[in-house]
């Protein structure tokens, strides 16, 4: 008879194999796995990105906020050493800001919006007929010379509406725009009283007259800025802005009113602080007081240092 194997001998290899064959199959599975694993993480890219905490995001204010409360706490501190009762308590609406050029300072209401500009707006006109009209032409016989200065030096209606008819207020808007004063805007012609019943009117702002003169003093030296400086020297309306100064000081101003309205602007040369000075006020209550107290608030922004 042959030999048979007893079962316990034949079953201890079979399990050996099965063991080995476990091994092979586990190891072959954690290689394939670390490798697809070690792949997706070379194609993610790594984000070393740290959120703030709520009070360190602060820091990272934008530049402009910055600047915007550094020029607020600016005004706030010069406008202790002036008074402006007198100006805001005699209109509904007061505007005003002065800018020292030699400082880079300012003091604001900081409310500028459109209003009323009364002859203000004759200052922008001339900035139109400056820069794009051509100066050696005539109207209505006259040099354009001849009709800027009595516009601004006199404040003459009749030459600004001259020059409004022939430039054409369209053309005027668009340059006004083209320019950056997003706020001045003529509606009508001078002293015209049908278009002013239904509701037409010339507007400007704080900032915009404060652009125009900073602009003017900043180029004084280039054209037309140097003519238009000229021009405004000569101005012969000197019941605001100038009222209280005295004769030595050299004052470019151009002034606006209407029966409620009492504008001024203008630059003032003091000797060691000049600068850009703008009061604009509608519904004035006491139209005689404010004229004063424009010209005693210029007085003061001189000795302001």
């Amino acid at each position: 008879m042959g030999r048979h194997s007893s079962p316990e001998k034949l079953g201890t290899p079979k399990i050996i194999l099965m063991g080995m064959l476990f091994l092979i199959l586990a190891g072959s599975s954690y290689l394939v796995m670390n490798t697809f694993f070690a792949q997706q993480q070379e194609s993610t890219p790594v984000t070393t990105e740290k959120k703030l905490h709520p009070k360190a995001s602060s820091i990272f204010e934008s530049s402009e906020e910055i600047a915007d409360s550094s020029s607020t706490q600016q005004s706030s501190e010069l406008e202790l050493q002036l008074d402006t009762a007198p100006l805001t308590t005699k209109a509904e609406h007061v505007y005003y800001g002065v800018h020292y050029f030699k400082q880079n300072k300012d003091i604001s209401s900081n409310n500028s919006a459109p209003t009323v500009s009364a002859s203000v707006i004759k200052v922008f006109i001339m900035e139109y007929a400056f820069t794009q009209a051509d100066l050696n032409e005539t109207i209505e016989g006259q040099t354009l010379n001849d009709w800027i200065i009595p516009m601004i030096q006199q404040s003459d209606n009749d030459a600004a509406n001259v020059l409004i008819d022939h430039f054409g207020m369209d053309e005027l808007n668009e340059f006004f725009q083209i320019q950056g004063y997003r706020d001045t805007h003529l509606e009508r012609r001078m002293l015209d009283d049908e278009a002013r019943s239904q509701g037409k009117e010339n507007y400007t702002s704080l900032n915009d007259c404060m652009s125009f003169l900073k602009r003017l003093y900043q180029q004084q030296e280039a054209a037309p800025q140097a003519m238009m400086l000229a021009v405004m020297k000569g101005q012969t309306l000197r019941t605001k802005i100038p009222s209280k100064l005295s004769e030595d000081i050299l004052v470019a101003n151009k002034t606006g009113e209407l029966g409620n309205v009492e504008n001024d602007i203008g630059l003032v040369f003091s000797k060691d602080n000049p600068f850009a000075i703008v009061v604009l006020s509608n519904h004035c209550t006491n139209s005689e007081g404010i004229r004063n107290a424009i010209g005693d608030f210029t007085l003061a922004a001189t000795k302001v240092y």
